[in-house]
């Protein structure tokens, strides 16, 4: 009899210390901020306008722009991929070269937070951000068991057809975009 109530008590521990540590796995790794999916779109035409005014062909595109033209082509990427999540928030800041996404999500039904980093490049008239890692809180999520395939962001998506990118340069708070200009298709700007 006191070896069945041993093993008894033995069983619920374990399954106290299971329950307790499944609680403390899911509260590790749920979202430490309120995210979404909203985004600004981006408007360029006092941008064109006040370069076809100076005949300077270069626009700068802020941080917070690269950022939002990001998080649209995220959604877009995820509109057209599975990746195994939900993804339901994001928030992109550009550091030079490098895009940092924390993200909201939910894996079935239970809610997570992330970072997620990008490499950008260009390539003509795209920017292409390459998935290079996956975090929680610190904690380094292997590729194998998420990874991104490159987004890549048409700048032409955005621009009059008068415009060709020629170069992208990667600033500390932005982009620099300079472009070839079709000076005779101007009067189809008003």
């Amino acid at each position: 009899m006191a070896r069945r109530k041993k093993r008894k008590s033995t069983f619920l521990i374990l399954l106290l210390v299971l329950l307790l540590g499944t609680a403390g796995g899911a509260w590790w790794i749920s979202p430490t901020k309120d995210l979404d999916l909203g985004y600004r779109p981006l408007d360029v035409k006092d941008k064109v306008l006040r370069m076809v005014e100076t005949r300077e062909p270069r626009m700068f595109l802020n941080a917070d722009e690269v950022a939002q033209l990001s998080k649209k082509n995220l959604i877009t990427y995820l509109n057209t991929h599975h990746v195994g999540v939900d993804v339901t928030g994001a928030e992109f800041r550009m550091q030079g070269k490098q895009m940092i996404a924390d993200i909201n999500g939910k894996w079935g039904v239970l809610p997570f937070g992330a970072q997620l980093e990008f490499q950008m490049k260009s390539s003509g008239s795209h920017i292409v951000l390459g998935h290079t890692s996956t975090s929680v809180r610190g904690w380094e999520v292997p590729q194998g068991l998420f990874h991104l395939q490159p987004i890549t962001i048409s700048l032409k998506d955005y621009l009059p057809d008068m415009l060709t990118v020629k170069n992208i340069e990667f600033l500390a708070e932005g982009l620099q975009l300079s472009f070839t200009i079709d000076w005779m298709n101007i009067p189809s700007l008003f």
